[in-house]
């Protein structure tokens, strides 16, 4: 029977690949190991075996798993030979439901074998440029504003407040990005939509498969198509024009490669997953540990009032990690311990990796980002616990520069990270100053929520239980930041 298998979904191997893992079921055993175990399956074999590269053979394929900083700093310097913009192009259609039309636009040079130009390319480098400066600092400073707004808008009173502190993490960080984006006609003003992400994205392997979503997960088919709906109305109404730059810039891109309005809406839809997905976890657990120990929070405190007095805190000109030391480590410090996920890329060519190890054209890198972010070497003894300080410190230990994934790296550098932080610092910042928050559990201890790592659209876990807590306002911070100006 191994023999007949084999026979019929084995692969031909080269010596000069990275070395295959071998499996206990013929064929199958790694694709069940990845099914059940996800990413965690890469980190047992690496654990096992301790290959800083290997193989994993598929039926009728191969995937590589890189495990060493040094080879992915090697992988990014080959941004077109080992191709993220390929991938992204190539799952666009499934995820987003685009017509024909315009998935042949978008493959149209994604392999990047007809010069620089493409509508996966260009895409990219208008984003980039449209998050810098003066469209960073406006992205910014809606947000604060539209953040402020939900805070200000909660009724604690005199006995306080119970809330699932999940729920409402994300509401205010939901309402505060997509105004930053879309500006106040934001589809993600309708709070419903909000949901309708959250179970669209659950569902995102069975979209990728391409095996009719609308049978298979008919809930999260109906929330994409409600998002879509949202889309077509705003861009019908041109309310983008009191968007921010990045949305304008976008559709620039998208109407000059033809493509037209319907499929535009999609497209957007599908963005909803870079500005949200990863933003809303990390927002969620750098509070989460703040307010759950006492001696940061107090630190958190301090920084706080120092950052706010600050008129020129959002500008182009000051780093906010420079003005909340404390607070940045611990956004820093949730993004590496909560991480999730595997960053991908396509082999578009034969290619030798730092010239030790073949990967075959047309096969899947996988990058597991928990392997680095745990890696002992470069994160010392305490690589498994979480210290909100390690950031922070005079003399950090210094980290090989692939060792911390989040925000990706190389070409692949994630355009939002600047905004991100500066949103996160800001809003933590009202919140340590404005309210006391308790655990609601019969302990009245912060028992920790747990991972929720089903969702392979994201880089940082979410929270996989409920955090009931009870906020009362402490009488500190009350003044709104809605007025705030460069």
């Amino acid at each position: 029977m191994p023999q007949t298998l084999s026979r019929f979904f084995g692969i031909k191997k080269d010596g000069s690949e990275p070395p295959f893992v071998p499996q206990t079921i013929p064929c199958f055993g790694h694709l069940i190991g990845v099914m059940f175990n996800r990413t965690s399956y890469y980190a047992k074999l690496r654990a096992k075996y301790g290959y800083p590269i290997f193989s994993l053979a598929m039926p009728g394929g191969r995937l590589y798993i890189i495990n060493s900083p040094e080879l992915i700093l090697a992988v990014q310097k080959q941004p077109r030979t080992l191709s993220f913009w390929f991938i992204e192009a190539s799952v666009t259609k499934r995820l987003g439901g685009i017509s024909d039309r315009a998935n042949k636009i978008l493959l149209e040079n994604a392999r990047g074998e007809k010069g620089e130009n493409s509508l996966v390319v260009d895409g990219m480098k208008a984003t980039h440029k449209a998050m810098m400066a003066d469209g960073l600092d406006s992205m910014t400073l809606v947000s604060i504003r539209r953040a402020a707004q939900s805070i200000d808008g909660l009724e604690v009173g005199n006995s306080g407040k119970e809330l699932d502190l999940w729920k409402w993490v994300r509401h205010i960080f939901s309402l505060a990005v997509t105004a930053g984006v879309y500006g106040p006609k934001s589809p993600y003003e309708d709070v419903s939509l909000e949901q309708n992400l959250q179970d669209y994205a659950s569902q995102t392997l069975v979209f990728l498969t391409g095996l009719a979503p609308s049978l298979l997960v008919p809930k999260a088919y109906a929330a994409r198509e409600r998002i879509v709906a949202g889309f077509e109305n705003y861009f019908r109404e041109n309310s983008f024009d009191s968007g921010s730059e990045l949305v304008r810039a976008r559709l620039r891109v998208l109407q000059a490669y033809g493509i037209q309005p319907q499929d535009i809406a999609r497209f957007e839809t599908v963005n909803g997953f870079g500005i949200l997905l990863n933003l809303l976890p990390t927002a969620f657990w750098t509070i989460w540990h703040i307010f759950s120990d006492p001696n940061l929070l107090q630190d958190a405190q301090e920084e706080a009032r120092l950052f706010l007095s600050n008129p020129n805190w959002a500008s182009s000109d000051s780093k906010a990690e420079d003005l909340m030391p404390i607070v940045a480590s611990t956004m820093k410090e949730s993004l590496r311990y909560h991480v999730s996920g595997a960053a991908t890329r396509m082999v578009m060519e034969d290619y030798t990796l730092n010239n030790q190890y073949l990967l075959k054209k047309d096969t899947m890198v996988l990058m597991p980002n928990s392997v680095p972010h745990f890696d002992f070497e470069n994160w010392g003894p305490n690589a498994d616990k979480f210290d909100a300080y390690r950031f922070s410190k005079q003399e950090p230990k210094r980290i090989h520069p692939a060792a911390f994934r989040s925000f990706g790296g190389g070409a692949n550098l994630c355009p939002g990270r600047l905004y991100s932080t500066r949103l996160i610092l800001a809003v933590t910042a009202m919140l340590v100053l404005r309210y006391d928050m308790s655990p609601l559990t019969s302990s009245g201890t912060w028992d920790f929520p747990s991972h929720d790592e089903s969702n392979a659209a994201i880089v940082v876990a979410q929270p996989k239980r409920k955090t009931m807590v009870k906020l009362k306002s402490i009488g500190g911070f009350q003044s709104s930041l809605q007025s705030l100006v460069i």
